[in-house]
């Protein structure tokens, strides 16, 4: 009687306990599986894509949600999910699962397959060119009172934007983009792919993806001060020593030809002028063979005389 008992409750705990384990093992059917701070894909099924109007009435509170819930999220977590959806993006893609080594798109893939990627956190880093802020709708039940938008232009993207919606900014960037620059680079963002937002661009409608997120990350690039300040005195040095060396050269040069020029012109006046040696002979010639010449005539004379 007693095993009996025992029996029917082991299987009445197996009864209770079979529909959490299939519960639990049933996101993994999702390759995007949610990780425990990651929502759910399908709380997006309903946003609606490209179409004018931005954000419907009917998408706000999900909009606001979202923001709340990246809000409250460790970074660290979500730059985790992403990395984890980006893996299992490529492991669905045979050119990239076959070569480890290269480099996903991720925009191009994020454009072309919004799909896959909607509702689902993601990793971008690129440029800032527009970062304007905002106040939230009133309405919004999170207490979030200001909204950044910037204009995300990453490697792949060409002059395509990913528009960022975010709540919080690096200090430097509170009043939109510093003085004086129009646009930063190494900005990061990890958010939710919300919607393809359409846009108007000069004369045409175009579309780019919506990305709700909770920061903005830039890492501009520092400068040391005291090894610039080596290297500029390095580059001055070198470049005294090259102007030295091309001054030398130079006054070696201008002796060489120096010398050269003495060496020749002596050389010159060492050398015999025959027109002058001619004038001089036509001088001498008649006065020192006039008397040869007249006793050679007189000597035929005597000698025929005789």
């Amino acid at each position: 009687m007693l095993s009996y008992i025992r029996i029917l409750g082991a299987t009445l705990c197996l009864a209770v306990t079979a529909p959490l384990t299939v519960s639990a093992d049933e996101p993994q059917s999702d390759p995007f599986r949610p990780f425990p701070d990651q929502l759910a894909p399908s709380l997006f099924n309903e946003v609606k894509d490209k179409v004018f109007g931005g954000v419907m009435d009917d998408e706000k509170a999900l909009y606001y949600y979202v923001l709340k819930h990246l809000r409250e999220t460790s970074l660290k977590d979500q730059k985790q999910a992403a990395e984890f959806n980006l893996q299992q993006r490529r492991s669905e893609l045979k050119s990239f699962r076959d070569h480890p080594e290269k480099e996903i798109p991720v925009f191009l893939d994020l454009f072309k397959n919004s799909d896959r990627y909607k509702g689902r956190l993601v990793t971008l880093t690129g440029r800032v060119r527009k970062l304007i802020h905002y106040p939230a709708a009133d309405d919004n039940q999170y207490g979030i009172k200001t909204l950044y938008e910037a204009w995300l232009f990453t490697d792949d993207s060409q002059q395509n934007p990913t528009v960022i919606i975010c709540t919080e900014v690096p200090p430097a960037l509170k009043n939109g983009l510093p003085e004086g620059t129009d646009v930063i680079d190494h900005v990061t963002v990890t958010g939710y792919l919300f919607k393809m937002y359409v846009y108007n661009a000069q004369d045409t409608s175009r579309v780019a993806p919506l990305i709700l997120a909770k920061q903005l990350e830039w890492n501009p690039r520092t400068v040391d001060e005291r090894g610039s300040r080596l290297f500029s005195q390095i580059l001055a040095g070198t470049l005294v020593i090259l102007i030295a060396g091309i001054a030398i050269a130079m006054w070696k040069t201008s002796q060489r030809d120096k010398r050269f020029r003495e060496r020749r012109l002596q050389k010159t006046q060492d050398q015999v002028d025959f027109n002058q040696l001619e004038k001089p002979a036509e001088k001498t010639q008649p006065e020192n063979k006039t008397p040869e010449t007249k006793t050679s005539e007189t000597k035929p004379q005597d000698d025929s005389g005789t």
